[in-house]
């Protein structure tokens, strides 16, 4: 569920932009300010075209380094990322690790670039919690479809489908239980009722109570699965 856009604004100072340890880049703002919830522009391999999706949760790994989760199909390793709401900050990171298989990937920020906080908008993240049980409301924070919550009605150890509200841009949006993080959307699904698959429409914002439900990975899943491929993002923690 990420998005393709084309703000020139944004894809020019990506471009401008020196490497990460190259030196300052010329006419950007400050740190920009990013958590759980946060809009991100990560180039990809079009020509003045960026991926819109979200931030799942910042922290730091086991090497001390800044870094940040959000879906893997949201970009490549290498690319470098932006924030939406701050482009003039120029390049903040790079992806620096991938699971296409279980769709996460970890972004290294520049400290000197980035100021972590813990709470965007209503979502406030303080630590990570076991995945919900079937009727337990979840909420999720995404760049497209803001803060909204439903109710998680299947579950599995690596997953969860839920009815909080999302839509393409909120790929990598933390799914919450209260203020622990039990989760990162991934993908709207379709709504089955034995052998019978009802389509529905993707949904539009908070308060579209007839939308296809959301697939979510479970943290467990994903930290599990960084910690076990050892790279970037291992030992992750929140901020």
């Amino acid at each position: 569920m990420a998005r393709l856009g084309r703000w020139l604004a944004a894809t020019a100072l990506l471009a401008a932009a020196p490497a990460l340890g190259a030196g300052p880049a010329a006419a950007v703002d400050g740190p920009a300010v990013l958590g759980g919830g946060s809009g991100l522009f990560i180039e990809t391999s079009e020509p003045d075209t960026v991926s819109e999706c979200t931030l799942t949760a910042i922290g730091f790994d086991k090497t001390n380094t800044l870094v940040g989760l959000t879906a893997g199909h949201c970009g490549e390793v290498g690319m470098r990322v932006a924030a939406e709401y701050s482009p003039k900050s120029g390049t903040l990171g790079v992806v620096a690790a991938k699971s296409a298989e279980n769709d996460w990937a970890v972004v290294r920020f520049d400290p000197a670039r980035v100021t972590p906080t813990r709470q965007v908008a209503q979502s406030v993240i303080n630590g990570v919690g076991e995945p919900p049980k079937v009727g337990d409301t979840v909420c999720k924070n995404g760049r497209t479809t803001g803060f909204t919550c439903g109710v998680a009605w299947e579950t599995k150890r690596a997953w969860f489908r839920s009815q909080v509200c999302a839509n393409h841009g909120d790929s990598g949006a933390p799914v919450l239980a209260g203020d622990r993080l039990v989760g990162m959307v991934v993908a709207g699904s379709d709504f089955k009722a034995g052998p019978v698959t009802v389509p529905l429409p993707l949904c539009k914002g908070g308060g579209d109570l007839l939308h296809q439900p959301e697939l979510s990975t479970t943290m467990a899943l994903v930290l599990g699965d960084i910690d076990r491929a050892g790279g970037p993002g291992s030992g992750f923690k929140p901020f």
